[in-house]
């Protein structure tokens, strides 16, 4: 009797046969396609800018390819939140993201397309906020030199509007690290970032 007691489910807890049901009515349920899917296959592939835009055949880019592909069935992956077969995807995204540079992982895309955010977060803001990121301590370092090297008071400027001049002229002289910024940038730098300055 003591046996009995022991192979009984504890109360509330379903039977092997109550989970066995419950399985097969979660097989039957068919997964929706992901909402935005084919929004953000197309970002990607906008990013990636191997094949034409959306109303330049970007259908027909994307069959080149692989000519195996059916155009009803791209059309559904760009244009109706369809998901490729796994492997596909991969494949795919794996030939994208190596357009888009090293500090790019093909694994994070793949979950972001098909899941989207706030699942997965945006492999693009979080490369943009990395990058700006960079940007600002470079335009620190370049901040804290010419107002030593210079000599300037901080009581004679506006720090946040001398701080967005020197991000606008890093941009303008394709400064992205550090060792882009050389000797001969000192003066046109001091030149537009203080140009009250004597």
């Amino acid at each position: 009797m003591a046996e009995d007691m022991r192979d009984a489910p504890a109360t509330g807890t379903p039977s092997p046969g109550q989970l066995a049901a419950e399985y097969q009515g979660l097989l039957r349920e068919a997964d929706p396609d992901p909402l935005g899917f084919s929004a953000r296959l197309n970002l990607l592939l906008d990013l990636a800018a191997i094949v034409p835009s959306r109303i330049e055949g970007r259908v027909l880019g994307v069959l080149a390819i692989n000519p195996e592909w059916k155009e009803a069935e791209v059309r559904r992956w760009l244009q109706q939140d369809q998901v490729p077969p796994r492997r596909h995807l991969q494949a795919l995204v794996r030939l994208l993201v190596a357009r888009l540079g090293s500090g790019h992982d093909p694994q994070r895309w793949e979950a972001f397309l098909v899941y989207g955010s706030p699942i997965v977060a945006s492999p693009v803001e979080h490369l943009l906020y990395r990058e700006d990121r960079g940007r600002r301590d470079i335009a620190a370092r370049i901040f804290a030199r010419l107002t030593e090297r210079y000599g300037i008071p901080s009581s004679s400027y506006d720090a946040d509007v001398v701080f967005q001049r020197c991000l606008q002229l890093m941009q303008q002289f394709n400064i992205y690290e550090w060792q882009d910024f050389q000797a001969g940038h000192m003066e046109p730098f001091r030149s537009v970032m203080f140009p009250a300055e004597p």
